[in-house]
């Protein structure tokens, strides 16, 4: 593992003159390198670096800082401060040899976390202040659905559900989950069915920006004033313009862990009406295959390794009721 820290003392005294570097802790790679890092001070900063990775995803290499400072500024614009602010961006390669970014920290606890230590009463109004911070997210809308490079987020590119359909479904996870015994042929066959019966019906939407990563680990949380506020998001290169169902299936079905009935309910009490329940569904299912197979960079637990590993058992039970929609 490379040590970057005579780099990042380097950076600091470059790109935030005048300040110095108390400390360096290296927090490891989640699709970057991620380097905490401690000003004179006290303030913290995250180096986030673009390490080479074998097989890029789609997502992440298509998207990179400046899709960042982009989704920043729209939640910014409609009154939505829960992006850390980025302070620089550096492609240059002269003092870091890939592609990094300085970013700012905000507070916060993992929703997931908060789940385990607050009172019920608390869980309830965390999940009602989630769902209205959602309902702010999805408004936010667009003529297109997509992704976005550079300077143009209103005139975004490809086709989020055929795209996603192939690689997941079809190919990716569902292929691998077949491979593998995880699901039967009947199941993948199924699925891949229904899937593909169903594009031109999930195609039909209004485009809004989703986070496409709102798992437990992703979003967070602070008290605020007697209650709770979503103080900060992560996997910011994730979002783009798609269908607000994919949001809500994730949230109603959370990858690694559970949705009680009257969490889901205090949910809706801030997020307002459900997506059509078709909708949520097929997302359901093509993220259920994702999670069973590893693609979403969940954090390393024995609960989460054992979540996984049942994860498809009641995949035919999702198909089953799609197929009465």
């Amino acid at each position: 593992m490379i040590d970057y820290s005579e780099a990042i003392e380097r950076a600091v005294s470059v790109h935030l003159p005048g300040r110095t570097v108390q400390a360096i802790t290296d927090r490891g790679e989640w699709v970057r390198r991620i380097i905490e890092v401690t000003l004179d001070s006290g303030e913290i900063v995250f180096f986030k670096i673009d390490v080479p990775h074998q097989e890029p995803g789609w997502l992440q290499s298509k998207v990179g800082e400046c899709h960042e400072r982009d989704v920043a500024q729209i939640l910014e614009q409609a009154g939505l401060h829960v992006i850390p602010p980025v302070l620089v961006v550096d492609h240059s390669g002269e003092i870091i040899p890939y592609p990094y970014m300085i970013q700012a920290r905000l507070g916060g606890t993992r929703l997931g976390n908060l789940l385990e230590q607050v009172p019920e009463p608390d869980a309830r109004k965390i999940y009602q202040t989630t769902g209205s911070f959602y309902r702010s997210l999805h408004a936010i809308g667009n003529d297109q659905v997509g992704l976005w490079i550079g300077s143009t987020p209103d005139k975004p590119w490809g086709d989020p559900t055929g795209h996603m359909y192939q690689a997941e479904v079809v190919e990716g996870s569902g292929m691998r989950a077949l491979q593998m015994g995880k699901i039967t042929s009947r199941t993948y066959d199924r699925a891949v069915a229904l899937w593909g019966a169903s594009l031109d019906y999930l195609r039909d939407c209004q485009p809004a920006l989703i986070h496409y990563s709102p798992f437990l680990w992703n979003i967070y949380l602070q008290p605020d004033n007697g209650s709770w506020r979503v103080s900060k998001l992560m996997s910011v290169g994730d979002f783009m313009w798609w269908d607000r169902a994919y949001d809500v299936a994730c949230l109603r079905f959370p990858p690694f862990g559970e949705m009680k009935s009257f969490w889901w309910e205090a949910f809706l009490r801030g997020y307002g009406p459900e997506p059509e329940r078709k909708r949520t569904l097929l997302y359901a299912v093509m993220q259920r295959l994702c999670a069973a197979m590893g693609s979403y960079w969940e954090p390393k637990s024995a609960r989460n390794q054992a979540w996984a590993a049942r994860a498809l058992d009641d995949l035919d039970k999702l198909l089953d009721e799609i197929e009465t929609l």
